[in-house]
C-alpha cells in the first residue's frame, strides 16, 4: 500500500527475513528454533507503513475512509481467497472427516478474517490439532484485520493540528498497556489469549506505529544508523536462534524481535543505513516482495503432504516443498497479487463492497465442510469404516469416566455406587486407552475395575504438570484424591499405573505433531524439574504406606508410533495407497523416545522389589519396526493410544507377564 517513492528496500527485505524463518521453522523446526518470531517481525513492519500511510493522508486532507479499506482489501483479499479455496479443495480430496470438518470451522472462521479467534478454543498454536489444520496459519491475517479496525479511527480522530503531537505518545501508552496485558496473561496461563488475541498482540502493530508517527526523530549521522541497524538485526536473530516452542511467548519474549524490527525502520529514516546492507540485496528484495504469497502457501503444502505421507517428511521432501511454495508465491504475486492491486479507486465503498463478496465464498465452502462433519460420504464404505475406528475403538466409558476423578463412580462389575472394588487404574488418556484391558483381564478373576483417569496429569504425587500454553492442569487434585482413594479402600487389591510417560519428561525426540510438550515441575517449586524416577518411587512408597495389602503394578509407555494407523489405512482406501505401509513403523524414532523412560521404571523396580511394571515396547517393538496392527487387525485408535479392541488382546496377557515377571504373582 506504500507509495512509490517512500519505497525502502530494506523493508522488503525485512519481510523476507520474516517469511523465511517462518517458512524454515515450520519445514526444518531444528534450524530456527524461534522462527515463529516471523510473524511479529510482520505485525511491527505493517503497524510502521500503515499508520505512516494513514498519518500522512490525513495530515494532507487527501485521506478517504473507503480508498483506505478498498487498497487493503485488494491487497489482502485475492491472493488470501485463492490459497484458502485451493487449501480446502486439497483437504477435501485428502483429510479423513474428522480433520476436514475441523479444517471447515477454520476456513469458515477465516472468510470472517476471524480465524484467531476461533483458535483460542484450541489448545495453542503448538498442540497437535492446530498443527495439523492447514489453515492454521490464518490466525495472523484475522489479528491484522481486526486491529486495522480500531486504530485508523483513533489516528484520525487525532489528526487535527493541535492534536497531532500528542499520536506518537498515545501510540506508546497503548502499546506499554497492551504489552503489560499480554505478559500479565502469558504469566497467569492465557497464553492461547495472548498468542491469537487482537488485545495482546496490539504493541506490536504500535511498535512500529511509535516510529511511524515520529517519536524519536530520525537518526542523524551514519553511525547511529548504522549501529541500530546492526543491532536490530542482532535481536531478531538472537531470537531466532534462542526462543523455543516451549518458550513462554509472547509477552516480554517477544520484545526484542519487536525491538530490533523497530530498530531496522527507524535506522532507514534519513536514508540507506549501510547496517542494513544485507536486506537491500536484490534476492531479499525480491523475497520480500512475493512474502505475502509465500506465507499463504506454505503451510498448506506441508500440512497436507504430510497427511498423505502418514509419516514425518524427509529433508528431501520438505525441501521440495518449500520450493513448491515458493514458484506458486511467484506465480500468486504476478498472476493474482499485481493485478488486483491496480484500478481505479472511485466510488471506493461500492468496488470495496465487490471485493468483499470473494470472501463469502470461503465461509460457504468451510460451513459445508463443517456442518456435513467432513463430508464423509465422499469416501469409500471401507475407508470410512477405517476412519470410524478413531472414534469408535475407543473405550466405551471414555465419555463417562475419562477426567472424571470422584470418589464415586466409574466402577466397573461393581455397583455404580460402590464404595470399594478390586483393582484401581490412575493415570492419564493412555490409562483410560487400557482400561478396557484391565477390565478384560480382571473380569476373569471376578474382580471390579476402577477408572481414575485425568487428561495429561501422570499418577504420581508431588508435581505440577503445565502444557505449552502455560496452562496448568488439575494434576495435585487428582492424585489426592486417587491416593484417598487408596487408604479408603481395604478391598483394593492391585493399582495399576499407567501414562504417556516420555511426555512428562520432555524429552526429545519430538517427531510428529501429536508429541505434546509438558513441564513437570515439584510441587512448591517454581521450576524444579524432578526426574520421573523419583516422583514415581515416592508414589508407589506413598501408596505402600496408604495400602500395604495393595500390589502396584506399572504398564510402561506404549510406542509413540509416527503416524495414526486410523487415518492411514482410511487415507489409503480413499487415494488407492498401499495398505499395507500402515502395519508398521520404523523403530529408531520411536525406541529413542521410548528407552529412556523405561530406564527410569527399571529403576524404581531395582530399589522397590515389591513393584511390578510390564513394558509395552518389548512385544510391539521388535527389530527395525513398531506395530500398529497384528494379524491385519489395528491395535491403536491414534499414533499413541491402544484401540479398545487391541487393549483387550494385548493388556491381559502383559499384566499376567507382568505380575509374573519376579517368579511369583502376588495376587495368587
Amino acid at each position: 500500500m506504500g507509495r512509490r517513492s517512500d519505497y525502502r528496500r530494506d523493508i522488503d527485505g525485512l519481510r523476507a527475513l520474516a517469511v523465511l524463518a517462518i517458512t524454515i521453522h515450520h519445514a526444518f523446526p531444528g534450524w530456527i528454533p524461534g522462527g515463529f518470531v516471523g510473524v511479529d517481525v510482520f505485525f511491527v513492519i505493517s503497524g510502521f507503513l500503515i499508520t505512516r500511510i494513514i498519518a500522512d493522508e490525513r495530515d494532507a486532507g487527501g485521506f478517504s475512509w473507503g480508498g483506505f479499506y478498498l487498497r487493503r482489501a485488494r491487497r489482502i483479499i485475492p491472493a488470501y481467497v485463492v490459497v484458502a479455496l485451493v487449501t480446502a479443495g486439497l483437504a477435501a480430496w485428502i483429510e479423513m472427516p474428522r480433520q476436514l470438518a475441523q479444517t471447515g470451522a477454520t476456513l469458515a472462521a477465516s472468510g470472517l478474517f476471524a480465524a484467531n479467534i476461533l483458535l483460542t478454543q484450541s489448545a495453542g498454536y503448538f498442540s497437535p490439532g492446530a498443527q495439523e489444520n492447514p489453515l492454521l496459519h490464518l490466525w495472523s491475517l484475522g489479528v491484522e484485520e481486526q486491529f486495522y479496525l480500531v486504530w485508523p479511527a483513533l489516528i484520525a480522530a487525532l489528526s487535527l493540528k493541535r492534536l497531532r503531537p500528542v499520536r506518537p505518545w498515545l501510540a506508546l501508552g497503548l502499546l506499554v498497556v497492551s504489552l503489560a496485558g499480554a505478559q500479565a496473561m502469558v504469566m497467569g496461563g492465557q497464553g492461547v489469549w495472548a498468542f491469537f488475541g487482537p488485545p495482546a498482540r496490539a504493541w506490536e502493530f504500535l511498535a512500529g506505529a511509535v516510529v511511524a508517527l515520529g517519536l524519536f526523530r530520525a537518526p542523524v549521522g551514519r553511525a547511529a544508523a548504522n549501529a541500530a541497524a546492526i543491532l536490530g538485526l542482532t535481536l531478531i536473530a538472537a531470537s531466532l536462534v534462542l526462543l523455543t516452542d516451549a518458550s513462554p511467548f509472547p509477552g516480554l519474549l517477544a520484545v526484542p524481535a519487536c525491538l530490533g524490527t523497530a530498530l531496522v525502520l527507524w535506522s532507514g529514516q534519513a536514508g540507506e543505513a549501510a547496517g542494513a546492507a544485507v536486506l537491500r540485496l536484490p534476492p531479499m528484495a525480491a523475497i520480500g516482495r512475493v512474502s505475502y504469497s509465500l506465507y499463504l502457501w506454505h503451510w498448506p503444502l506441508l500440512v497436507l503432504a504430510a497427511d498423505v505421507a502418514q509419516r514425518p517428511l524427509t529433508l528431501l521432501q520438505r525441501a521440495g516443498l518449500v520450493a513448491l511454495a515458493v514458484l506458486l508465491a511467484t506465480a500468486t504475486w504476478f498472476l493474482v497479487e499485481q493485478p488486483f492491486r491496480k484500478g481505479s479507486t472511485d466510488r471506493p465503498w461500492r468496488r470495496l463492497l465487490v471485493m468483499l463478496a470473494p470472501p463469502l465464498a470461503i465461509v460457504g465452502a468451510g460451513a459445508l465442510l463443517f456442518l456435513t462433519h467432513g463430508l464423509p460420504a465422499r469416501l469409500s464404505p471401507a475407508a470410512q469404516a477405517a476412519a470410524a475406528l478413531e472414534e469408535s475403538d475407543v473405550n466405551p466409558l471414555r465419555e463417562t469416566c475419562f477426567g472424571n476423578i470422584k470418589p464415586i463412580g466409574c466402577r466397573i462389575g461393581a455397583a455404580p455406587d460402590a464404595k470399594d472394588y478390586d483393582v484401581l487404574v490412575w493415570g492419564d488418556s493412555h490409562a483410560d486407552a487400557m482400561t478396557p484391558g484391565v477390565v478384560e483381564w480382571a473380569r476373569k478373576r471376578g474382580w471390579s475395575v476402577r477408572e481414575a483417569a485425568q487428561g495429561g496429569c501422570p499418577p504420581v504425587i508431588g508435581v505440577r504438570v503445565h502444557m505449552q500454553n502455560g496452562v496448568e492442569l488439575k494434576c495435585p487434585r487428582a492424585a489426592k484424591l486417587a491416593m484417598a482413594e487408596i487408604a479408603a479402600n481395604p478391598k483394593l487389591k492391585l493399582v495399576v499405573l499407567s501414562a504417556r510417560w516420555p511426555m512428562y519428561r520432555d524429552a526429545p525426540p519430538f517427531y510428529d505433531v501429536n508429541s505434546p510438550r509438558t513441564a513437570m515441575t515439584a510441587e512448591g517449586e517454581r521450576s524444579e524439574t524432578p526426574a520421573l524416577s523419583k516422583v514415581l518411587l515416592d508414589t508407589v512408597d506413598a501408596i505402600s504406606a496408604a495400602n500395604p495389602r495393595a500390589v502396584v503394578l506399572i504398564i510402561g509407555p506404549t510406542p509413540e508410533l509416527t503416524f495414526t494407523p486410523p487415518e492411514c489405512l482410511a487415507q489409503a482406501r480413499h487415494l488407492g495407497l498401499r495398505e499395507a505401509g500402515c502395519s508398521s513403523a520404523p523403530s529408531d524414532l520411536i525406541l529413542a523416545r521410548l528407552r529412556p523412560t523405561e530406564a527410569e521404571i527399571r529403576e524404581v523396580l531395582a530399589r522397590r522389589p515389591a513393584v511390578r511394571a510390564v513394558f509395552p515396547g518389548d512385544d510391539l517393538c521388535r527389530g527395525a519396526t513398531c506395530v500398529g496392527a497384528l494379524d491385519g487387525e489395528l491395535i491403536y485408535f491414534d499414533d499413541d493410544h491402544l484401540a479398545a479392541s487391541g487393549a483387550r488382546r494385548l493388556v491381559p496377557g502383559w499384566m499376567d507377564r507382568g505380575l509374573s515377571d519376579k517368579g511369583r504373582n502376588p495376587l495368587d
